[in-house]
């Protein structure tokens, strides 16, 4: 599910990718709001790509202009990717009609319309038994209606886990989700085809692992800010979910909370407290 011009470092914790000037403003102003902030992923600051080759995406100021981010799927061993994409309105106010126009139409034909979600993507860990990986593009998401959306979730739930595992991890994400409305509901700001993107751990074993080394880590003392023992570098993963795609996101003091996205943060909220049920 990488887009096209995404590189990665050589541990695999961060991604570099191409983005626009507005994006890294976003990025860069966000220490100015910590609350939202606690659920973008890290970001460690830009890179100027030389080459012969342009970067795919949007350069910066004619510049190859990547930003260098957390990498979400870092942690696990068999992630499981779901991209919800926000939003009835898709477009920002500087698109041009015809861009509007297209994504209007997407909006319409879609669950985007009528509950501010669709899925964009999605990849779920089977079993190795089960040919691995199961991977589902953006057309994927286009069949689905209001009625029936609830189903895409549950799909993205039939990893190789126990349905004490899914249960677990469906109701971990509800309040993270929960937590995330309550965030938006209090910031003035907008943005345009941003996504809900979780991820959690989709082989059974390493997931009991993962939890058992989350509950062994909630039983240490803080550890020393000055400690760099490389002991835990690469700690095990049980979920995570971060908001993503800011290149059309912005502060918009005075005019109130993203209700655009909100709608589609209360329906994912909707569908995973109907899961957990």
């Amino acid at each position: 599910m990488a887009s096209d011009g995404v590189l990665s470092d050589e541990s695999g914790a961060l991604v570099i990718k191409p983005c626009t000037a507005r994006e890294v403003a976003f990025y860069t102003s966000a220490a100015g709001h910590p609350r939202f902030q606690k659920w973008m992923p890290t970001f460690f600051g830009t890179l100027e790509l030389s080459g012969p080759e342009p970067t795919a995406g949007p350069a910066t100021n004619g510049r190859n202009t990547s930003i260098v981010l957390q990498n979400l799927n870092y942690g696990f061993d068999k992630a499981c990717v779901l991209d919800i994409k926000l939003g009835a309105q898709l477009w920002d106010d500087e698109a041009p009609q015809e861009k509007r126009d297209r994504l209007d139409a997407v909006s319409d034909a879609t669950t985007s319309r009528s509950l501010g979600l669709r899925v964009a993507g999605m990849k779920v860990w089977k079993g190795e038994a089960a040919g691995g990986y199961k991977v589902f593009d953006k057309h994927y998401g286009r069949t689905f209606t209001a009625d029936n959306c609830l189903e895409a979730v549950r799909e993205y739930f039939s990893a190789d886990i126990s349905e004490e595992q899914k249960k677990l991890i469906s109701g971990r994400f509800l309040k993270k989700v929960t937590e995330v409305r309550e965030v938006l509901e209090g910031q003035e700001s907008r943005m345009y085809s941003a996504s809900l993107l979780f991820s959690y751990e989709g082989d059974g074993k390493a997931l009991e692992t993962a939890l058992k080394e989350e509950e062994e880590n909630a039983k240490k003392p803080p550890k020393d800010e000055d400690d760099d023992s490389e002991e835990d570098e690469k700690v095990k993963k049980v979920e995570e979910l971060k908001l993503i795609d800011f290149a059309h996101a912005n502060w918009t003091p005075g005019k109130g909370p993203d209700e655009n996205a909100l709608q589609g943060v209360r329906s994912t909220e909707r569908l995973l407290a109907e899961l957990v049920k």
